[in-house]
């Protein structure tokens, strides 16, 4: 379908908006899981796909755990990460597998479950965290970091003639590159502008610029990962974009950096305010 791509995003934009927005925060949990889960699922297929035995299932449920740990109180983070270290490798004693393939094996599945659970995770608590601007920290995040996509995907196609890491990612220029970066900031203009005074214009500009260089590395960092499995995309339940985890992994790439920069500029507006 030749606007797969653009039907998609006008079909599921209006969802994904309530989600975050207006949805209760089970139901935002929830649906963070169900993506995870299928990103981490795709994940595992290019270990699969080079040869190397998978526990799915085991990582899938690891992984969840680790997610809940997020949500749920009385389970600490560091109890999902211990699980997983202890858990995963630990199954690979009791697998049919070849033994030569145990070590790169066991450690595509525990970072692979480890990278989705603890980013997916960090996306649950920017929006929990923060009280009232969090689900506005969660449009702040999803709109710079998409719209720079869209932004970078546009200009790349119109004027890219110089690759950004042809190697990894030969349609990937950095013409595209600075066109993304020039849109997610600009996003970052008009979110403050409109609906997200909290967050001082400066200090959004740099977020923005920050988000588009460090999102780019995410998304080139999965490239990476998809043309050693020998893969173009990582899945096709998403028209036009790929799979979850190529809609996603620029979005968890960048969650836990967007939580630290908001928490560390809150503290230093803090302390600013108490000086004067």
């Amino acid at each position: 379908m030749k606007y797969a791509r653009e039907v998609t995003a006008a079909v599921l934009a209006p969802i994904a908006i309530w989600i975050v927005g207006w949805s209760h925060t089970y139901v935002f949990d929830a649906a963070l899981a169900l993506c995870a889960a299928l990103a981490l699922h795709e994940f595992l297929m290019l270990g699969e796909k080079k040869g190397y035995f998978i526990p799915v299932a085991l990582c899938i449920v690891v992984m969840c755990f680790i997610v809940a740990a997020f949500v749920l109180e009385p389970v600490s983070v560091e109890m999902g990460v211990f699980v997983a270290l202890l858990v995963i490798p630990g199954s690979y004693v009791f697998s049919r597998g070849r033994l030569e393939d145990a070590l790169p094996a066991s450690g595509i599945s525990t970072m692979a479950t480890l990278y989705i659970g603890m980013l997916g995770g960090s996306l649950i608590r920017l929006r929990s965290d923060f009280h009232e601007v969090g689900p506005k920290l969660v449009f702040f995040l999803t709109l710079v970091v998409w719209l720079g996509d869209t932004g970078a995907y546009y200009v790349g196609k119109k004027f890219g003639k110089h690759k950004m890491s042809p190697l990894i990612s030969p349609k990937k220029t950095i013409e595209g590159g600075i066109g993304g970066l020039v849109m997610s900031m600009l996003t970052a203009v008009v979110i403050q502008m409109t609906f997200f005074k909290e967050f001082p214009l400066f200090h959004a500009i740099i977020a923005g610029a920050i988000l588009s260089a460090t999102g780019m590395i995410g998304d080139l960092a999965e490239s990476m990962w998809k043309r050693s499995a020998a893969v173009k995309d990582s899945g096709t339940l998403i028209p036009g974009h790929g799979g979850f985890l190529d809609r996603f992994d620029s979005i968890l790439f960048t969650a836990p950096i967007l939580y630290i920069y908001w928490a560390f500029s809150q503290h230093a507006f803090t302390l600013n305010i108490i000086q004067g």
